[in-house]
């Protein structure tokens, strides 16, 4: 009797030895053909095979969703992980007050990261988000009076090495191309990046460097004394609409080769991308019509000028940089000329007194009115307007 209990106890185990082989076996089967059907269906299947798995880099995948309205204009997809995180996600921003918001942030918080090559009309911001504006001709026609475009984000969480950020661009287009083709847009699709072309983050040059780039005018005018010495990141590409210029302070680290803080910043911006001005970049002073885009503007937070390129607007801003608040009182500037006096210190912080801040007013028109001189006179365009200082 007990020797039969033994053998039933021993056939219980081994069935249930089995039992979990199999759900081990089982799930280990199940998992690749989840990737594999995911990978598949996400993004109505339109996601290039060789490219997603480049920028997946080994995720498991966890769930895929798509969206599209013909009539709104709008599509969304995103493919996650099984932890949750974002693969790919492609979203539209249709002509509209969304769009509209969209680019004033962008003009904001997301000025191009890097310009994209090929003269692809859009940027890679600096959280690795691919925005691209295809023309969109059935959408009617802007202000311009050129076809309107569609503004099309597409992101990969993970792509970060050079291979990844290829295979990140090469998806983008191809979607926005997917895209377009859905909402019946009828315009060019956009052409496919060279193998292996990637977004460019830019050249940092000395300060006296940028004499004869697209950024000359950070090399030419006066700059706040911090940057006198500082160098220039130069993010123009040849025939794209957006492009940067930034001037850093001195280097930092041991051998002083990496950026110092951003102090000054010239974009710019063409067609469809112009509507980014609606925002002055201090968010108190919200510029007002769709006309905007195309009149300048002069405050002690933004300067603005505007143009007419190949038949469409283009505006050029000039800004603090990020880390150089205009809200830290203290002389800002000094000719690039003007023999060093004191020490350099910290500016204290606090509310600008009106003399400072008319100062740091004069000193953006003079960016701004320099980089748009330069730019219009490289770009053979017409109907330069330009801020005035009071």
């Amino acid at each position: 009797m007990e020797s039969r209990a033994r053998r039933h106890r021993g056939w219980l185990w081994g069935s249930v030895g089995a039992l979990v082989v199999l759900v081990a076996v089982g799930a280990s089967v199940r998992a690749p053909v989840k990737d594999w059907w995911l990978a598949r269906e996400a993004c109505g299947g339109e996601l290039p095979g060789d490219d997603l798995k480049t920028v997946r880099t080994d995720v498991r995948l966890g769930s895929e969703k798509e969206s599209f309205d013909g009539e709104l204009g709008s599509y969304h997809c995103v493919l996650t992980s099984d932890l949750g995180k974002v693969v790919v996600a492609v979203d539209t921003y249709p002509a509209g007050s969304e769009r509209d918001e969209e680019l004033a942030f962008a003009a904001r918080s997301y000025a191009p990261h890097a310009v994209l090559p090929g003269g692809l009309p859009g940027f890679e911001d600096e959280h690795s988000r691919v925005l691209l504006m295809p023309e969109c001709p059935r959408g009617g026609k802007g202000s311009s009076g050129k076809p309107r475009r569609l503004l099309v984000g597409t992101w990969a969480y993970f792509a970060e090495s050079r291979e990844e950020k290829a295979a990140m661009l090469r998806l983008a287009v191809r979607m926005t191309n997917v895209v377009t083709g859905k909402l019946g847009c009828g315009g060019e699709p956009l052409p496919a990046p060279e193998d292996g072309a990637v977004p460019d983050t830019g050249t940092y040059v000395p300060r006296a460097g940028a004499k004869g780039t697209a950024c000359e005018a950070l090399a030419t005018t006066r700059v706040p004394a911090e940057g006198r010495d500082g160098k220039v990141r130069i993010a123009v590409a040849d025939g794209g609409i957006v492009g940067r210029c930034t001037l850093h302070a001195p280097g930092e680290g041991s051998d002083g080769s990496k950026p110092g803080r951003p102090l000054v910043e010239l974009t710019s911006w063409r067609g469809d991308w112009g509507t980014a001005s609606r925002e002055t970049g201090s968010g108190t002073d919200p510029l007002s019509g769709a006309s905007s885009t195309r009149e300048p503007v002069l405050t002690d937070s933004l300067a603005w000028a505007a143009a007419t390129c190949g038949g469409e607007d283009v505006g050029f801003a000039a800004h603090w940089g990020e880390d150089y608040s205009y809200r830290k009182a203290g002389k800002p500037s000094a000719t690039p000329t003007d023999p060093p006096t004191d020490p350099p210190t910290d500016p204290p912080t606090g509310p600008p007194t009106a003399a400072e801040r008319n100062e740091r007013r004069a000193l953006l028109g003079e960016y701004v009115t320099a980089f748009a001189k330069d730019q219009v006179r490289r770009g053979a365009c017409t109907g330069l307007r330009l801020p005035t200082h009071p």
